[in-house]
């Protein structure tokens, strides 16, 4: 089982209404997979990324919205791991 995920973020940003200069993922359940494509059915590809970030980490959509593209794109780089399924079913 992989272990949280923190993401050292490049300022302070509100996120789960609180100041926080990090953003720590848990794992994904296959249940969040699901939510997401249910609720983000046409939210784009950044948009469903965001809502999964919101997911795992408590804070809300619109206040990973808020973040600036380049601390975006460092935690979409971290669920990467958690998000990419084995060719072949797996271990």
């Amino acid at each position: 089982m992989t272990s949280a995920i923190e993401v050292k973020l490049s300022r302070t940003y509100k996120l789960a209404g609180k100041d926080a200069d990090t953003l720590v993922l848990r794992e994904p359940k296959l249940a969040d997979l699901i939510a997401i494509e249910n609720v983000g059915r046409d939210a784009g590809q950044h948009g469903a990324a965001a809502l999964l970030m919101a997911q795992l980490s408590g804070a809300t959509q619109p206040e990973i919205a808020e973040m600036s593209l380049g601390d975006y794109a460092k935690c979409d780089r971290a669920l990467r791991p958690f998000t990419v399924i084995a060719e072949g079913g797996g271990d």
